[in-house]
């Protein structure tokens, strides 16, 4: 089988006998989920192919490394090449295992025909030369196809290998795929140039197509009705043996399809969004399934039972191990009789996990000392929980679950390759995962079965959506992290339907394992469970440990009380907190206006400013005006009598009397007056800085004045009698 081409032609029918059986509490379903991982310790670089026989023996080659394993993991022989292993492919009959090698020199063999039994080689040969990609077998296995030299495809000799037929033809491009008929021996080729040939038995071109896109893959249909090519956006194309072309089939983008014996069946391999198998209904249009992978892979192999359902798909990873899906799981020791505290079918002699948390017995050790045994008392935090979120109009019935440390660090491995090559594991891998839980759950069969498990009185429970998510243990994980548990969560969400109120009301719970149908839920114990019931109005209750022997549990609804519910405006305006908060917004108010009111009755004065910065507003004139009418008074009379002391002066209105005076007892009187004209700027200032601040201009005193000066007139103002016997003082 070539490595990421195509399918095998063949799939294989019959399954050893109990490989991947289901245990006895599972269902089997045509619902395939994420099964088991075989590791390989220690594998080659390079690329992966992997093969399957009807004894269910895998073949599986890791670079330069091919591998014989039996269906539970171990390996039974290997076998090692020169160069890196390309293409495989296994017989109808499984007795001879073909593959080709990376091109090597001239005369250094490039194919072979291996044993099945020990990997011994029958035939081998150089004949292939180049990197042969393609390798395919006839239906009855008596030829086998690969990439010739130089273009086309070589038909060799089984037990040779020589070249029987060269299918060459106008192929310039680099060929897609090579399928071969099962009634009429007629093969079918296709190049990545979209050209197309049908030749007969002796290589002779009976038809050639050309079309205008990309040739993904090819196959012939059920009793050669017609053959057809896998196109990226026109669907799967296809032409009846005469050259007419049939309608369609719509699937975009299959990179590897097969036809079933089923006449209106195809099973397709898509890797876009991400890597999924779709069995598609072509005659009504309709996917009948749909397994969806989180991680990506080199190459895949299908096995089906007799009715041509699939049983299971084997991968190989990118990562070292070979990964399975299937329909069920095997449990070792199910059904048999002894002790089983969690009630998972297996007895505690064999169980590796005796209380159901997910937590091996060897690792099991934490525990309070309350005289039972750590691996018999569950970390409740690790169980399976049921929790239901509970609100007038609908209900949430989540279900998380705890995968064990091995299964957790190997889906861990495989997310961090699905969309890019580094090993840091993103929030958008851990969503692939979590999604492709729920996308290969069959629906129908969930969502039936848990709403008959969760009764609720005088309701009725309608579907409304689904949910995965991952709740721990995939990202912000180092990537050598082996002990670290995943738990990821399924919810369903229904509507609810009832004409009562919350309070009081009875939910019953009855106990269940999770529906098996495509469930990835098998690989987790399910017992013992926790139980809590809870929403926005409701009183949060829980019920744990709930063992698989009770058969059923009963919470009472408790509403929350709220004060003030059923409000109305007459007792929203009677409440004293409504009153309480009215009043004191009439006290702040009234408090600020008051404050408001003082601030600016303070003010002594209007502040006028006028374009002329010779006016002074008028209180400001008559303070200096009394100011320097009065030191010049002074000034006089300590000039002409100096010994006497004049006593305060009544009157208001007075004119200036101004004598000469000696050049020395000017320059006193100078400083006198200058000094005293300072303090009153000083306490002008300090008394503006108080208030507004006023523009003004400071007149001049001088003695310079001439002695003809003319007197001035005064305005009468009040004077006060303490002040004046300061300044004389002075």
């Amino acid at each position: 089988m070539e490595t990421g081409v195509r399918f095998r032609d063949v799939l294989v029918l019959v399954l050893v006998a109990g490989m991947f059986l289901g245990s006895t509490n599972a269902t089997a379903s045509d619902e395939m989920f994420f099964n088991n991982i075989i590791e390989i310790s220690n594998p080659d670089n390079g690329k992966r192919t992997i093969e399957a026989d009807s004894s269910g023996n895998i073949f599986a080659s890791f670079g330069t490394v091919l591998y014989k394993l039996s269906h539970s993991g171990t390996i039974l022989e290997e076998r090692t090449f020169s160069k890196e292993i390309i293409a495989t492919s296994i017989s109808p009959d499984s007795t001879k295992l073909a593959l080709t090698l990376k091109s090597g020199s001239n005369g250094q063999d490039s194919i072979f025909v291996l044993s099945t039994g020990d990997l011994s080689t029958l035939a081998a040969s150089d004949i292939t030369q180049t990197n042969a990609y393609i390798l395919e077998w006839s239906p009855n296995g008596g030829v086998l196809f690969s990439n010739a030299p130089t273009s086309g495809i070589i038909q060799l000799n089984r037990d040779t290998l020589e070249v029987e037929v060269n299918y060459e033809g106008n192929h310039t491009g680099a060929m897609t795929c090579v399928d071969v008929s099962s009634i009429s021996g007629m093969v079918f080729t296709a190049d990545e140039n979209g050209l197309m040939h049908l030749w007969d038995e002796e290589g002779a071109v009976l038809q050639e197509i050309q079309v205008q896109s990309t040739a993904l893959d090819c196959a012939f249909g059920n009793d050669d009705a017609y053959y057809s090519i896998s196109t990226p956006t026109d669907g799967i194309r296809k032409w009846t043996l005469s050259g007419s072309e049939l309608k369609p089939v719509d699937i975009n983008g299959a990179n590897n399809y097969q036809f079933t014996e089923n006449q209106n069946e195809v099973i397709a391999l898509k890797t876009t969004p991400n890597p999924h198998i779709i069995v598609y209904d072509y005659l009504n249009e309709m996917i009948l399934d749909n397994i969806t992978m989180f991680h990506s892979f080199d190459d895949y192999v299908l096995q089906s039972n007799e009715i041509e359902g699939l049983t299971n798909i084997l991968t190989n990873s990118r990562i070292d191990s070979i990964v399975i899906y299937g329909t069920s799981i095997q449990r070792i020791g199910i059904g048999e009789s002894g002790t089983d505290t969690d009630g998972d079918g297996i007895p505690d002699s064999l169980d590796n996990d005796d209380d159901g948390d997910g937590i091996e017995d060897k690792w099991d050790l934490n525990c309070a000392d309350v005289g039972i045994s750590c691996e018999l008392l569950p970390d409740e935090n690790f169980i399976r929980s049921i929790d239901l979120n509970l609100n007038d109009t609908s209900i949430v019935v989540q279900q998380t679950f705890t995968l064990n440390k091995a299964t957790s660090a190997s889906i861990r491995d495989l997310s961090r390759l699905s969309l890019d090559t580094d090993v840091r594991l993103s929030s958008d891998e851990a969503q692939l995962f979590a999604d492709s839980v729920c996308f290969n759950i069959d629906l129908g069969t969930v969502t039936t079965t848990i709403a008959e498990m969760v009764s609720i009185e005088n309701a009725t429970l309608n579907f409304l959506k689904m949910e995965c998510a991952v709740e721990n243990g995939m990202t912000l994980v180092p990537s050598n992290d082996r002990t670290s548990h995943i738990r990821y969560s399924i919810s369903l969400t229904y509507d609810l339907n009832t004409n009562t109120s919350l309070d009081d009301m009875q939910v019953q719970v009855e106990n269940h394992r999770f529906p098996a149908a495509g469930s990835m839920t098998e690989l987790s114990d399910q017992h013992p469970i926790r139980v809590t019931i809870a929403g926005p109005s409701i009183i949060t209750q829980e019920y744990v440990p709930w063992h698989v022997q009770e058969l059923q549990i009963t919470l009472d609804v408790k509403a929350v009380e709220v004060d003030g519910e059923n409000l109305s405006p007459t007792s929203i305006l009677s409440s004293p907190i409504v009153i309480a908060f009215v009043l004191a917004g009439i006290f702040v108010i009234g408090f600020v206006a008051q404050r408001l009111y003082d601030r600016m009755s303070q003010s002594d004065y209007d502040i006028v400013l006028d374009d002329d910065e010779e006016h002074l507003t008028e209180d400001e004139e008559n303070e200096a005006y009394f100011v320097e009418d009065t030191f010049q008074d002074e000034i006089e009379d300590m000039v002409s009598k100096p010994e006497k002391r004049r006593p305060p002066r009544k009157s208001v209105e007075k004119t200036s009397k101004r004598v000469p005076v000696q050049s020395k007892e000017a320059t006193q009187a100078k400083e006198l007056l200058q000094q005293s004209s300072n303090e009153v700027v000083r306490k002008r200032r300090a008394r503006r800085s108080e208030h507004d601040t006023v523009t003004s201009k400071r007149r001049k005193l001088s003695d310079s004045q001439p002695i003809d000066a003319k007197p001035r007139k005064r305005r009468a103002v009040k004077r006060n009698a303490s002040k004046d016997d300061e300044m004389d003082e002075s």
